[in-house]
């Protein structure tokens, strides 16, 4: 269970890292506007993720039982 939770940080810090390759000589402003969604996306993710791995089993399973209920 630790090596499968390394392996989510080290996947949760890449997505983070991430930077999508824009070229402004060729790609035009919707071009460059959506690979800028897309690189911003892939982070946010990246963040989502280390905040659920981050937090204590006590928090997320209050999580857990917050989204059963609704």
């Amino acid at each position: 269970m630790k090596e499968l939770k390394q392996r989510l940080f080290y996947f949760a810090k890449t997505l983070k890292e991430h930077t999508e390759y824009i070229d402004y000589h060729s790609m035009g402003h919707l071009e460059q506007s959506v690979a800028k969604t897309k690189e911003e996306t892939i982070k946010n993710i990246g963040d989502m993720l280390l905040e659920i791995l981050e937090l204590d089993n006590i928090t997320f399973q209050s999580w857990l039982t917050q989204e059963e209920d609704e």
